[in-house]
């Protein structure tokens, strides 16, 4: 036999179960989310980052190329009848104010007019040499080392008026560009570089890692990679989430303005991931401390709902065992519990009453007393109970007054015969003196058998009148079992009520579970929809164990109701084995009667040799005799009938 589990350890294990569930989806989502909300908002601050800092690197570059500019429009240096000495000092000067590594001026061919010796013979071969040439305006080379310094390349066209004769080459220090990218800051191992629209890494905030010349396509190639690495060198903004060297790496990218440069910012995702993944398992140990505090009180909950309706448990297990009179001991919570103590009381005072009247009722028609009133105490689909006992009352009231009436009927009659009797048997005793002695013998013989034949008579009347009362008695007994049929029927219609109630609460809490979940969804703004959610829940499980308890009380009302209708229909058995037995007193009484008939027929062999005159002597005795017993008989009958009925107590208006 399974162990049941107590109502405290279903509401401990559901209220658990479901606040596990919900506290490892609410994690799941809390952990999704998070790795969402970060990758978006670091996606977001590094493309911010990657704009502002190409902006900075644009401005900077902006900066040296006015510089240039200003010097290229010097007046000295773009008349060509001026000495190279002159403009070479002009030169050295400017050296002097703005920190250029070197400064020199070349021709048309790229080779050095005047300048700084440190300046190159020759610049033909120079990447920027080949652009400012296409373009006749201000060029930006690409940071190159030379003498272990790293330095970046502006040149400007010479010009005497629209007439080109030179370009001046001055060459900055990289440290200009690497102040933007060295201040760049982004998580432990986080990378800021220049790309040109190669792809290849001209500028680094790690200048070891500038004269590798790495290209991002071999370094980090892939085919998903090489579409954002197409996007970049096409001078788009954006941001992505990417693989890098089998790393998750947060990039961020913007074209620098004015060159054909795309910076890039890059960090690695596991810099930011300690400092969340953290954050996450602190989350589920405080979940797990809330969770064991909540155990706490839900245990404590569970206790108070559990002593409350043991209260009530306990009554109706006495209740199914028959126990009616013991109190029930009510419980003084102010909740569901206390109602239902109330309302099983009063059903078991209901129930014990009901019993009561019905015994009462039931004792008075076993006495004969038919004049009692049911009383007028029962309710609801009880109500049918009195009418079925009212309706038997009335039934056998009027059954009874009606064999009263008959039984004064054949009173009077018997009277009326007996008279009539009295007077023949007078003058046939007058007739048959004369032939008493002659006929002795003979009477005895008939005496006999007019005895046989009366008595086969009255066993046939008697015999009948048991059939008819038999039969009456199978009609009011039918009757009662059609009445115990339909409280039956009506029983089994508060069955399937009690079941639909029981399956509107089971809905009731499919959709408190479906309003949690809803609630769970809706996050802080439905933490009040999810208290009340939980309290329809708790509700509708006290509502179905209520329904359970009411549908154990209905089922043994139920079983009583059968076993009342098992017994009325074993009377009804009864009523028709008694019909058989009086069929066969019905054909006993005929065999009789026949017997007589017989012997009848022997006598009037012997009685044809006696004279006309005896015959007719001895036949009006014969007749006097029997017409006197029977009027005696019929009298003595009707006499007791009327003791019978007499004992029985009528009602005053059925009686008149």
């Amino acid at each position: 036999m399974n162990k049941r589990k107590t109502m405290k350890q279903k509401i401990i294990l559901y209220v658990m179960g479901a606040s596990i569930i919900l506290g490892v989806l609410l994690t799941l989502v809390m952990i999704i989310s998070s790795f969402v909300s970060t990758n978006a908002i670091l996606l977001d601050n590094l493309q911010m980052m990657a704009k502002t800092s190409s902006q900075n690197v644009s401005s900077n570059l902006h900066l040296l190329t006015d510089r240039m500019a200003d010097l290229a429009l010097e007046s000295v240096l773009s008349d060509p009848t001026v000495e190279n000495a002159e403009k070479q000092e002009l030169l050295d000067e400017r050296k002097t104010r703005i920190e250029f590594v070197w400064l020199a001026a070349y021709d048309t061919n790229g080779k050095k007019l005047y300048g700084d010796s440190a300046a190159p013979a020759s610049i033909a071969e120079e990447t920027y040499f080949q652009d400012i040439t296409e373009t006749n305006n201000i060029t930006i080379g690409e940071p190159y080392c030379a003498d272990d310094i790293w330095q970046l390349s502006v040149g400007a066209p010479l010009k005497n008026g629209d007439e080109l004769y030179g370009y001046l080459i001055g060459s900055y220090k990289y440290d200009l560009l690497n102040d933007v990218l060295s201040n760049i800051n982004i998580g432990i191992h986080g990378a800021a570089y220049i790309i040109n629209e190669e792809g290849t890494i001209i500028a680094d905030k790690e200048q070891d890692n500038m004269a590798k010349q790495s290209n991002i396509y071999k370094l980090y190639g892939s085919k998903k990679n090489n579409a954002t690495f197409d996007a970049m060198i096409h001078f788009q903004t954006g941001s992505k989430l990417m693989n890098l060297q089998h790393r998750k790496h947060y990039v961020a990218y913007s074209p620098v303005a004015g060159t054909n440069w795309t910076l890039i910012v890059d960090a690695p995702r596991q810099d930011f991931m300690k400092t969340l993944l953290t954050a996450i398992v602190i989350s589920i140990l405080l979940a797990v401390v809330l969770m064991i505090i909540f155990r706490f009180f839900v245990t404590r909950m569970a206790n108070k709902i559990a002593d409350s309706l043991s209260l009530s448990t306990r009554r109706l297990t006495a209740l199914a065992e028959g126990d009616l009179k013991d109190t029930v001991t009510m419980a003084q919570t102010g909740d569901e519990a206390e109602i239902l103590t109330e309302a099983l009381a009063k059903t078991i005072d209901n129930i014990d009453l009901y019993i009561d009247n019905l015994k009462t009722s039931l004792g008075y028609l076993s006495e004969g007393d038919y004049s009692q009133e049911v009383p007028d105490t029962f309710i609801g689909d009880f109500a049918a109970i009195r009418e079925a006992l009212t309706s038997i009352t009335l039934s056998l009231n009027e059954t009874m007054c009606r064999i009263n009436h008959a039984s004064a009927a054949v009173n009077e009659n018997s009277s009326e015969v007996s008279g009539y009797a009295k007077r023949l048997h007078d003058s046939s005793q007058q007739q048959s003196a004369a032939l008493n002695r002659l006929s002795k013998s003979i009477d005895v013989i008939t005496t006999k058998i007019h005895m046989i034949d009366q008595n086969a008579a009255q066993l046939k009347v008697s015999t009948n009148e048991a059939e008819q009362k038999v039969a009456l008695g199978k009609q009011q007994m039918d009757s009662m079992l059609t009445t115990m049929n339909t409280i039956y029927t009506s029983m089994q219609e508060i069955i399937k009520i009690s079941q639909l109630i029981e399956d509107i609460s089971s809905q009731t809490s499919l959709l408190s579970l479906n309003a949690t979940i809803e609630a769970a969804r809706a996050g802080e703004s439905g933490k009040g929809f999810a208290v009340v959610a939980q309290q329809i829940s708790i509700l509708s499980d006290q509502t179905a164990d209520a329904l359970k308890q009411t549908g154990q009380i209905i089922e043994q009302a139920n079983l009583s109701i059968e076993e009342g209708l098992k017994t009325a229909k074993a009377t009804a058995e009864s009523f028709q084995n008694i019909n058989a037995a009086t069929d066969e007193f019905t054909g006993i009484s005929k065999q009789i009667e026949k017997v007589a008939e017989e012997q009848g027929e022997a006598v009037a062999l012997v009685t044809r040799e006696i004279t006309t005159v005896l015959d007719i002597a001895n036949t009006n005795q014969q007749l006097a005799e029997e017409t006197n017993q029977t009027a005696a008989h019929s009298l003595s009958q009707a006499e007791e009938l009327e003791q019978v009925v007499a004992s029985v107590k009528l009602k005053e208006e059925t009686q008149a």
